[in-house]
C-alpha cells in the first residue's frame, strides 16, 4: 500500500487510473491542415468531428485537449547541424544558435498539438448477485484504507479488465487517424499540468512515474492576485489563469475557438470536458425538455391571450428546445460541456493582459469569464482524467454538430519541424494596422507561425510528405521578393554539406555579394559571414577573354547525342529555321560530321560546323553559314561556338556563383517574334548553359548537389528551352541532385505531370495568372482568395509544402548582414523620404 493524494493513481501505456478507479484511455489527433483559402475542406474537419463525437456517445464522458507543444529549437538545430558542411562548422553552427536566441527571445516557440481522452471503464460492472457481494467488500476495503491515507495496491487487475475496452475504442479511432499515446507521453501531459509556464526539457519530464513527484506541484490561489493561480515547483514558479466560456450565441455555426486559440500571440490551451447525459428514462433528459417545452409553450400562449408579442428570446429559446427534444425522440445524443481556456506566464501582469487579449478578441461572438471564484476548483476539474461529473456552473448543453463547429484537431500550419527559418505564416491577412497597406514587419512580427525548411531533407525525401519530389520552384512577378527569398535558401545552403552551383545570368549575386564584403561595417560586426562569402567561387564568363571561348560549347561539353541536339537547337534559336529543310538538313548534317571527328580524337567545337556550312555547294547554305559567323564572331556567343580550343565548365568547389558578362535577357513582357539579335544570343548561350546544368546535376550521383537557376522564365518561350527544364527537372533524388527554379510563370514549370516534380512551390503574385496559381496550389478559385493574392505586397507569397499544405508566408530574414547582401536594389533620398512621411502618416 502506497499513500495516495492525487488525481491520478497509475498509469499504463496510454491509459491512466483516476481519483475514483476509473480508467481513462489517450490518444494524440493527427492535425488536419486547413486555411482561411480553403472553405470546403473546414466544413469537411467540422462534419468529421460530428460524427466522431457521435460515435463515442457510448463511452459517456470525453475530454478534448489543445496545448502548445514546446518544438525544443535547440534540440532540432543540434540534429540539423550533423549536415553542416566539414568547411562551414563554424558559421552553421553560430547561425543555428543565434537562430534559436532570436526566436526564443520572443517567447516559447510551439506547435498546437491535440489530444483526445475517452473514459473507457467505470470502476466496476455488476453482472451477478456475486459480483454485488464483490463490490461491497471491495468498496468497503477501499474506504477503510483511504481512512487511514492508504490505497489498496490492485491496479494491474484495474488495468487488464480494462484492456478489451481499450481495444475496441483505439480500433474504433484508427480510421479518424488517431493513435493512442505511448506512457512517456501521457507522464509528460500529467507533468506538463503542474509546470506551465516553466522553462523545461520534455526529455526530462517525462518519465516521472512516482506520482508524487509528477503532481507534486504546490497550486496555491495569491491573496494579493485574485483570479489567478500560482504554481510553485522545483522548476520555479509560474501564474495561470483558467476563463471558463460563460454565455455562447444561438447558433455556433463558425465559431472556430481552437483555431482562435492557436491565432493568439502567446502559448495558451483550450481544454474542454465532454458528458453524454442519459436521453429517456429515469433521470434522462426527456422528461425535462418535455416540462420546458410545456412551460414555453404556455408562456407563449398568455402572452398571445394578453396581445402581447413574445420576445425574441422565447421565441429563440422555445425553438432550440424543440430541436433538442426531436433530437432525444430520435436517440441521437446531445452533449454537456465545460471549456476553459488557459493562459499562463512568469508575471501577474503577463497571464492579466493575455486574460484579457482572449477576452476582448471574443466577446462579440461568445463570453468568456475570469470565474475569480472558481480557480482552483477550474484547475482541477481541468485536469486529466476528471470527468464533468456534477459541475453546474459554466456547463452547457448542446448538440455534437455544435461542438464540431469549435475546429478541433484542425491546424493552419506550414513548412517542417526543422530546418532553417524563412518566415513566418501570414495570421492578419488584412487585419493589420494599416489594413491592406500593412507594412511586412508588423505582419511578420504579429504571427508566432514559424516556418523551417530543410531543403536536404527534401531531397532525400521525407516520410509522410504529399510529394516525392525533391525540386523547389520560385514564381512570380519581379520585384515581389521571390529573388530574395531565392537567395535566402541559398546561403542556408551553402552552409550545408552539398555542392552547389548558383546560376546568375544577370551578374547580380556578385555585385551585392563583393559590396559587403568590402564594407568595413560589416568587417567589422560579422566577419565569420564576410569570410564565408568570400569562400565563394565566383565565375564570371567573359565572352572578350579567349580563354573563355568554348566553355559552353555543346560539341566540347555534352555527349554525342545531347550536343547534337543542343547544337542544333542553340543554331536554331539565332535564326529560325522553320520548314526550311534544306538549310534544316545542312546544319543536322554538318553537327553529324564534327560529332564523327570528335570520336575519332579530333579537336572540333560549334565553330567547325559553322565551317562546314560555309564550305557547301548550295549558296542558300553557304551564306547562312556566312551569317552565322558574322554573328558569333566578337559577340558573347563565343562563350557557346567555339573551335575546341578550351575545355567545357568543370566546377569542383562546394559553392560556386556563376554569372555571365554582359548577358542581355529580353524583357518578359516582350514576345518572342518580337526579340533583337542581342536577345536571339544571349537565349541561345541560355540553352547551353540549361543543359551544362542538367551535366553537373547528374555526374556524380555519390555526391549531393544543388542548382539554384535564376531568370529561367526565358525558357518558355521555345520548345527547346521546356525541353531544358524538364530534363533539369528529371535529374532528381536518384543522382542526389536538387534544383532551385526562380522563374515567373508557374506555367514555367512544365505540363502536369512535369509540374509534380517541384515538392515545394512559393508563388508570388503574378496579375495575369492567379487563377492557375490557385489551380496548382489546389485553392479554391473564389473572390476571396483571388482578393487575397491581389493585396499580397513584397514579400509575401503562397507556400506548397512538402506535406502539401498551402498557407501564406511572410518571408522573413532574421540577420541584418543577409538581408544586406541579398538586396536588389540601391535606396535614394526619394525612397527614404518616402518610408519618412509613411511612418508620419501611421
Amino acid at each position: 500500500m502506497v499513500l495516495v493524494k492525487e488525481p491520478v493513481k497509475a498509469f499504463k501505456k496510454n491509459c491512466l487510473l483516476n481519483g475514483e478507479d476509473c480508467i481513462w484511455a489517450y490518444y494524440h489527433v493527427f492535425p488536419r491542415t486547413i486555411s482561411k483559402n480553403t472553405p470546403k475542406k473546414t466544413q469537411e474537419i467540422k462534419e468529421m468531428m460530428a460524427r466522431l463525437l457521435l460515435l463515442l456517445a457510448d463511452y459517456e464522458d470525453v475530454e478534448l485537449v489543445m496545448y502548445p507543444r514546446t518544438m525544443n529549437l535547440r534540440t532540432k538545430f543540434d540534429t540539423l547541424g550533423k549536415g553542416f558542411s566539414p568547411d562551414s562548422q563554424a558559421i552553421g553552427a553560430y547561425y543555428a544558435k543565434e537562430t534559436v536566441t532570436l526566436l526564443e527571445r520572443e517567447g516559447q516557440v510551439y506547435r498546437p498539438s491535440f489530444i483526445l481522452g475517452i473514459k473507457v471503464k467505470e470502476k466496476a460492472t455488476v453482472e451477478s448477485f456475486h459480483d454485488v457481494i464483490n463490490l461491497i467488500w471491495l468498496d468497503l476495503a477501499g474506504s477503510l484504507a483511504r481512512l487511514f491515507g492508504l490505497e489498496v495496491d490492485d491496479l494491474e487487475t484495474l488495468f487488464s479488465e480494462s484492456d478489451p475496452y481499450v481495444k475496441e475504442v483505439t480500433q474504433l479511432l484508427y480510421s479518424f487517424s488517431i493513435r493512442p499515446l505511448v506512457k512517456k507521453e501521457l507522464l509528460y501531459l500529467n507533468r506538463l499540468q503542474y509546470i506551465r509556464g516553466m522553462a523545461h526539457k520534455v526529455e526530462e519530464q517525462n518519465n516521472w512515474e512516482v506520482l508524487k513527484d509528477n503532481q507534486g506541484t504546490y497550486v496555491r490561489i495569491p491573496k494579493e492576485h485574485k483570479g489567478l493561480l500560482q504554481l510553485e515547483d522545483e522548476l520555479g514558479s509560474s501564474y495561470l489563469a483558467l476563463l471558463p466560456i460563460g454565455e455562447t450565441p444561438e447558433n455556433m455555426r463558425n465559431c472556430d475557438l481552437f483555431q482562435f486559440a492557436q491565432d493568439l500571440s502567446f502559448p495558451a490551451e483550450l481544454r474542454m470536458k465532454i458528458h453524454y447525459p442519459r436521453l429517456k428514462g429515469q433521470g434522462g433528459i426527456g422528461l425535462k425538455l418535455n416540462w420546458l417545452s410545456e412551460r414555453f409553450k404556455t408562456e407563449h400562449k398568455e402572452l398571445v391571450q394578453n396581445d402581447e408579442e413574445p420576445s425574441e428570446r422565447l421565441l429563440t429559446v422555445r425553438g432550440l428546445v424543440k430541436h433538442l427534444k426531436q433530437r432525444v425522440d430520435n436517440g441521437q445524443p446531445v452533449v454537456d460541456w465545460i471549456a476553459c481556456f488557459i493562459v499562463y506566464g512568469q508575471t501577474v501582469e503577463e497571464v492579466r493582459q493575455n486574460s484579457a487579449t482572449v477576452i476582448q478578441q471574443l466577446h462579440t461572438i461568445i463570453h468568456i469569464h475570469r470565474a475569480k471564484n472558481d480557480q482552483r476548483e477550474l484547475f482541477y476539474k481541468c485536469l486529466l482524467g476528471q470527468p464533468l461529473g456534477r459541475q453546474l456552473h459554466w456547463k452547457h448543453r448542446t448538440t455534437v454538430e455544435a461542438v464540431g463547429e469549435w475546429l478541433f484537431s484542425a491546424v493552419s500550419e506550414l513548412g517542417m519541424e526543422s530546418g532553417w527559418y524563412i518566415g513566418r505564416q501570414d495570421t492578419l491577412g488584412d487585419g493589420g494596422s494599416r489594413g491592406e497597406k500593412t507594412p511586412l514587419e508588423e505582419l511578420i512580427y504579429a504571427s508566432n507561425r514559424f516556418v523551417f525548411l530543410n531543403l536536404l531533407a527534401i531531397a532525400e525525401g521525407i516520410k509522410g510528405a504529399l510529394f516525392d519530389a525533391p525540386h523547389v520552384a520560385v514564381t512570380g512577378k519581379t520585384g515581389k521578393g521571390k529573388t530574395f527569398l531565392v537567395g535566402l535558401l541559398f546561403l542556408y545552403s551553402s552552409f550545408m554539406n552539398v555542392q552547389s552551383l548558383f546560376v546568375d545570368p544577370k551578374g547580380e549575386k556578385r555585385k551585392w555579394f563583393t559590396k559587403l564584403i568590402q564594407d568595413p561595417y560589416y568587417q567589422k560586426h560579422y566577419p565569420l559571414f564576410v569570410e564565408h562569402l568570400q569562400k565563394m567561387s565566383y565565375v564570371t564568363l567573359d565572352a572578350t577573354n579567349p580563354r573563355n571561348y568554348g566553355v559552353l560549347d555543346p560539341i566540347v561539353c555534352l555527349s554525342r547525342v545531347d550536343a547534337k541536339q543542343v547544337a542544333q537547337d542553340m543554331i536554331d534559336e539565332l535564326s529560325p529555321l522553320g520548314t526550311n529543310h534544306l538549310l534544316k538538313g545542312a546544319v543536322l548534317k554538318g553537327i553529324q560530321e564534327v560529332l564523327v571527328q570528335k570520336e575519332a580524337g579530333q579537336q572540333v567545337g560549334l565553330m567547325h560546323v559553322v565551317d562546314y556550312l560555309e564550305q557547301m555547294e548550295q549558296k542558300e547554305v553557304r551564306e547562312y553559314g556566312e551569317f552565322l559567323r558574322l554573328t558569333v564572331e566578337d559577340s558573347i556567343l563565343r562563350l557557346g561556338f567555339s573551335y575546341g580550343e578550351n575545355p567545357g565548365l568543370d566546377f569542383n568547389a562546394k559553392t560556386t556563383i556563376l554569372e555571365i558578362q554582359d548577358l542581355k535577357l529580353p524583357n518578359d513582357n516582350v514576345r518572342p517574334e518580337l526579340y533583337t539579335d542581342a536577345d536571339r544570343k544571349s537565349l541561345c548561350l541560355m540553352i547551353s548553359l540549361g543543359r551544362f546544368c542538367e551535366m553537373f546535376g547528374k555526374r556524380d550521383s555519390s555526391k549531393k548537389t544543388a542548382i539554384y537557376f535564376t531568370e529561367a522564365w526565358v525558357f518558355n518561350n521555345s520548345n527547346a528551352g521546356r525541353s531544358i527544364i524538364a530534363a533539369m527537372a528529371r535529374v532528381g533524388r536518384s543522382q542526389m541532385n536538387q534544383l532551385v527554379l526562380d522563374t515567373q510563370f508557374i506555367g514555367d514549370l512544365g505540363s502536369d505531370k512535369e509540374k509534380g516534380n517541384f515538392g515545394v512551390v512559393f508563388a508570388f503574385d503574378e496579375d495575369s495568372e492567379r487563377e492557375k496559381i490557385l489551380n496548382h496550389l489546389r485553392l479554391e478559385v473564389n473572390e476571396a482568395n483571388l482578393a487575397e493574392m491581389s493585396h499580397m505586397i513584397k514579400g509575401q507569397c503562397w507556400m506548397l509544402d512538402p506535406y502539401g499544405r498551402v498557407g501564406k508566408l511572410n518571408v522573413h530574414s532574421l540577420f541584418e548582414e543577409m538581408t544586406a547582401a541579398l538586396q536588389t536594389t540601391e535606396k535614394t533620398s526619394h525612397s527614404q523620404v518616402e518610408e519618412q512621411d509613411t511612418l508620419i502618416m501611421q
